[in-house]
């Protein structure tokens, strides 16, 4: 009586065995739509990868975003250097993403811009005074602290200054920008720029060179810079390329000329999820993205541009873009 119901466990354990090896196996091929989308991003972008991350999910039900936020020098060496699994790569700099790299597509499709200027508190010392047209002489007052990110890993560090030789030349004020420097000591440059907002909330810093959108970031003030410094005009790219920084040590120093802060997204060389994240740019593109980006404090461009040398990017992205050239 007994042998039937061993026989009947036998055959229970054994389907269930090949349930546990051909369900995920169907899983596999399946879902590969259902992979989470990863995208390594400018932390000044936060706030705008979250809102598209909702509209992305909202329209695929089960999808699953994963943002990781850090400077734009830090995502590209998640990808080149670690080798981090990733979809998406996004930087504060298009420019970064025209230098071959291993693991990432090379192309670009530029979605929004940003300007820089001062960020601050309503405690800020001299926050009541701030203006355009004093903001020198506030920031050389006695007890002032201001800072910057790293220009080494965060490109808001280098536009800083850029921003600041740029500013030298308009106000025809000679060495500006070294008596800038001089009174930013080392300890406040931070990593990344997103680390500044803390130090201004706890008083550690009075005012910090940042993105228009970190004021969003943190219910922070922020000082508008004249627009021919402030890196915001795509049309004034030619008078920002008159400045130029150094960064790095040698035998990886390299000069970083003036640009307008533009915001650049590409594909990593073998993305897991490569349907979803085509999709999610075509977000980032379209409608959706421009009113996210100016939601975020961005610089919304009426159009995407594309900067494809090799006629690399896929052909749906492609046709939401113009030429750069053409802009």
């Amino acid at each position: 009586m007994m042998a039937p119901q061993r026989n009947f466990s036998r055959v229970s354990a054994l389907a269930i065995a090949l349930c546990c090896f051909a369900f995920p196996a169907l899983a596999r091929g399946a879902g590969s739509d259902r992979a989470p989308l990863t995208i390594f991003h400018a932390d000044s972008l936060t706030g705008y990868v979250a809102e598209i991350a909702k509209l992305y999910e909202a329209a695929h039900p089960g999808a699953q975003v994963r943002s990781e936020s850090g400077g734009s020098l830090d995502a590209i060496r998640k990808i080149t250097d670690l080798h981090l699994p990733c979809d998406i790569l996004i930087t504060a700099d298009w420019r970064l993403l025209q230098t071959p790299r291993a693991g990432i597509d090379r192309w670009a499709a530029i979605f929004a811009g940003n300007s820089m200027g001062i960020v601050y508190t309503p405690q800020s010392k001299f926050a009541s005074e701030i203006n355009a047209g004093n903001w020198r002489q506030i920031l050389a007052r006695p007890g002032v602290r201001y800072g910057h990110s790293n220009p080494q890993r965060d490109p808001a560090g280098y536009w800083t200054l850029i921003v600041w030789q740029l500013a030298e030349r308009f106000y025809d004020d000679p060495d500006l920008a070294a008596r800038l420097a001089a009174g930013c000591p080392r300890a406040n440059i931070r990593p990344h720029n997103i680390d500044l907002i803390a130090l201004l909330q706890s008083g550690e810093l009075d005012y910090y060179f940042g993105y228009a959108s970190d004021a969003r970031l943190g219910q922070l003030k922020f000082l508008e810079l004249p627009p021919q410094i402030n890196l915001g005009d795509f049309d004034r790219a030619a008078d920002y390329a008159r400045a130029s920084v150094v960064v790095g040590a040698a035998p990886h120093r390299k000069t970083i000329t003036g640009a307008p802060v533009a915001y650049a997204a590409t594909l990593t060389a073998n993305p897991p999820n490569r349907a979803g994240a085509i999709e999610f740019m075509r977000l980032m593109l379209g409608d959706p993205g421009r009113a996210a980006a100016a939601r975020a404090g961005l610089v919304a461009y009426p159009s995407g541009l594309a900067w494809d040398p090799a006629l690399a990017m896929p052909p749906g992205l492609r046709a939401m873009t113009k030429p750069l050239d053409a802009k």
